[in-house]
Protein backbone atom coordinates (compact mmCIF):
# COMPACT_ATOMS: atom_id res chain seq x y z
CA UNK A 1 0.00 0.00 0.00
CA UNK A 2 1.19 3.54 -1.29
CA UNK A 3 -0.18 6.74 0.34
CA UNK A 4 -3.41 5.02 1.78
CA UNK A 5 -3.74 3.02 -1.68
CA UNK A 6 -4.02 -0.71 -2.44
CA UNK A 7 -1.97 -1.59 -4.93
CA UNK A 8 -0.59 1.15 -5.40
CA UNK A 9 3.20 -0.19 -5.52
CA UNK A 10 1.82 -2.26 -8.52
CA UNK A 11 0.02 0.77 -10.54
CA UNK A 12 3.65 2.99 -10.04
CA UNK A 13 3.38 6.28 -12.17
CA UNK A 14 1.78 4.18 -14.97
CA UNK A 15 -2.24 5.97 -15.71
CA UNK A 16 -4.40 3.80 -13.89
CA UNK A 17 -7.04 4.51 -16.81
CA UNK A 18 -5.18 2.85 -19.48
CA UNK A 19 -4.16 -0.21 -17.25
CA UNK A 20 -7.68 -0.43 -16.39
CA UNK A 21 -8.33 -0.17 -20.42
CA UNK A 22 -5.39 -3.24 -21.35
CA UNK A 23 -5.55 -5.47 -18.16
CA UNK A 24 -8.79 -7.54 -18.82
CA UNK A 25 -7.54 -8.16 -22.67
CA UNK A 26 -4.33 -9.49 -21.10
CA UNK A 27 -6.25 -11.81 -18.39
CA UNK A 28 -9.30 -12.68 -21.05
CA UNK A 29 -6.42 -13.58 -23.48
CA UNK A 30 -4.32 -15.79 -20.79
CA UNK A 31 -7.76 -17.88 -19.43
CA UNK A 32 -8.81 -18.05 -23.34
CA UNK A 33 -9.20 -21.95 -23.76
CA UNK A 34 -8.13 -22.93 -20.38
CA UNK A 35 -9.61 -26.67 -19.54
CA UNK A 36 -12.02 -27.08 -16.51
CA UNK A 37 -9.54 -28.36 -14.93
CA UNK A 38 -6.85 -25.33 -15.56
CA UNK A 39 -9.73 -23.58 -14.31
CA UNK A 40 -10.18 -25.50 -10.79
CA UNK A 41 -6.17 -24.96 -10.21
CA UNK A 42 -5.12 -22.48 -7.28
CA UNK A 43 -1.66 -20.35 -7.20
CA UNK A 44 -1.04 -21.30 -3.57
CA UNK A 45 -2.40 -23.93 -1.00
CA UNK A 46 -6.19 -22.89 -0.04
CA UNK A 47 -6.29 -20.21 -2.02
CA UNK A 48 -9.00 -18.87 -4.41
CA UNK A 49 -9.08 -21.24 -7.58
CA UNK A 50 -8.63 -19.30 -11.30
CA UNK A 51 -12.26 -19.31 -12.21
CA UNK A 52 -13.31 -17.98 -8.46
CA UNK A 53 -10.36 -14.98 -9.05
CA UNK A 54 -12.23 -14.14 -12.37
CA UNK A 55 -15.35 -14.13 -10.36
CA UNK A 56 -13.78 -11.75 -7.95
CA UNK A 57 -13.06 -9.57 -10.27
CA UNK A 58 -16.40 -9.09 -11.91
CA UNK A 59 -18.07 -8.77 -8.68
CA UNK A 60 -15.56 -6.38 -8.04
CA UNK A 61 -16.75 -4.63 -11.32
CA UNK A 62 -20.02 -4.18 -9.65
CA UNK A 63 -19.17 -3.20 -6.39
CA UNK A 64 -16.76 -0.41 -6.96
CA UNK A 65 -18.52 1.15 -10.41
CA UNK A 66 -21.35 0.92 -8.35
CA UNK A 67 -19.21 3.00 -5.47
CA UNK A 68 -18.11 5.42 -7.97
CA UNK A 69 -21.32 5.89 -9.44
CA UNK A 70 -23.49 7.07 -6.25
CA UNK A 71 -20.37 8.86 -4.76
CA UNK A 72 -21.09 11.38 -8.27
CA UNK A 73 -24.92 10.86 -8.07
CA UNK A 74 -25.83 10.84 -4.24
CA UNK A 75 -25.31 13.63 -1.88
CA UNK A 76 -23.85 12.04 1.54
CA UNK A 77 -23.23 8.94 0.38
CA UNK A 78 -21.33 6.30 2.35
CA UNK A 79 -20.28 3.12 1.37
CA UNK A 80 -20.88 0.04 2.69
CA UNK A 81 -17.77 -2.55 3.60
CA UNK A 82 -18.21 -5.58 2.35
CA UNK A 83 -16.01 -8.99 2.34
CA UNK A 84 -15.27 -10.21 -1.23
CA UNK A 85 -14.23 -13.52 -0.18
CA UNK A 86 -18.13 -13.45 1.02
CA UNK A 87 -19.28 -12.69 -2.41
CA UNK A 88 -16.95 -15.71 -3.74
CA UNK A 89 -17.72 -18.27 -1.48
CA UNK A 90 -22.08 -17.13 -1.93
CA UNK A 91 -21.34 -18.07 -6.06
CA UNK A 92 -18.72 -20.55 -5.93
CA UNK A 93 -18.05 -23.01 -7.75
CA UNK A 94 -18.48 -20.13 -10.29
CA UNK A 95 -18.46 -20.43 -14.00
CA UNK A 96 -15.51 -19.59 -15.00
CA UNK A 97 -16.86 -18.19 -19.09
CA UNK A 98 -20.04 -16.51 -17.29
CA UNK A 99 -17.68 -14.22 -14.91
CA UNK A 100 -14.86 -13.58 -17.94
CA UNK A 101 -17.62 -12.14 -19.67
CA UNK A 102 -19.32 -10.34 -16.63
CA UNK A 103 -16.53 -9.11 -15.92
CA UNK A 104 -15.14 -7.87 -19.47
CA UNK A 105 -18.41 -5.91 -19.61
CA UNK A 106 -18.80 -4.63 -16.43
CA UNK A 107 -15.18 -3.11 -17.20
CA UNK A 108 -15.95 -1.91 -20.46
CA UNK A 109 -19.02 0.06 -19.14
CA UNK A 110 -17.22 1.26 -15.98
CA UNK A 111 -14.06 2.72 -18.17
CA UNK A 112 -16.36 4.80 -20.67
CA UNK A 113 -17.75 6.16 -17.05
CA UNK A 114 -13.94 6.80 -16.27
CA UNK A 115 -12.40 8.05 -18.70
CA UNK A 116 -14.86 10.95 -19.18
CA UNK A 117 -14.70 12.41 -15.37
CA UNK A 118 -13.82 15.89 -14.93
CA UNK A 119 -10.79 16.56 -12.32
CA UNK A 120 -13.96 17.67 -9.52
CA UNK A 121 -15.56 14.55 -10.54
CA UNK A 122 -11.90 12.43 -9.41
CA UNK A 123 -11.58 13.76 -6.45
CA UNK A 124 -14.82 13.92 -5.17
CA UNK A 125 -14.34 12.82 -1.16
CA UNK A 126 -15.76 9.67 0.04
CA UNK A 127 -16.24 9.20 3.70
CA UNK A 128 -15.35 5.80 3.62
CA UNK A 129 -16.66 4.13 7.45
CA UNK A 130 -13.20 1.84 7.74
CA UNK A 131 -10.71 3.74 5.04
CA UNK A 132 -11.64 7.30 6.30
CA UNK A 133 -12.01 9.96 3.04
CA UNK A 134 -11.32 8.28 -0.25
CA UNK A 135 -12.04 9.78 -3.95
CA UNK A 136 -13.51 8.14 -6.84
CA UNK A 137 -10.07 8.68 -8.35
CA UNK A 138 -8.72 6.07 -5.12
CA UNK A 139 -11.39 3.58 -6.40
CA UNK A 140 -10.07 3.77 -10.28
CA UNK A 141 -6.69 3.33 -9.30
CA UNK A 142 -7.53 0.82 -6.70
CA UNK A 143 -9.15 -1.20 -9.17
CA UNK A 144 -6.03 -0.57 -11.79
CA UNK A 145 -3.54 -2.20 -9.29
CA UNK A 146 -6.26 -5.02 -8.06
CA UNK A 147 -6.24 -6.17 -11.31
CA UNK A 148 -2.13 -6.52 -11.60
CA UNK A 149 -2.63 -8.21 -8.32
CA UNK A 150 -4.96 -11.10 -9.91
CA UNK A 151 -3.58 -11.37 -12.85
CA UNK A 152 -0.04 -12.19 -11.18
CA UNK A 153 -1.99 -15.21 -9.45
CA UNK A 154 -3.54 -16.03 -13.11
CA UNK A 155 0.01 -15.81 -14.56
CA UNK A 156 1.23 -18.48 -11.44
CA UNK A 157 -1.71 -20.76 -13.14
CA UNK A 158 -1.09 -20.55 -16.32
CA UNK A 159 3.15 -21.49 -15.52
CA UNK A 160 1.50 -24.67 -13.26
Amino acid sequence: MVDGIPYADLVGAADPIELLGSTPRRIAGLVSGWSSARWSLSYAEKKWTAAQIVLHLAQDEIAFGCRARLALTEPGYVPHTFDGGDWVALESPPEPVVALAAFLALRALNIRLYRKLTEEQLTRPIPHPDLGTIYVGWIIRVLAGHDLHHLGHLETIAGL
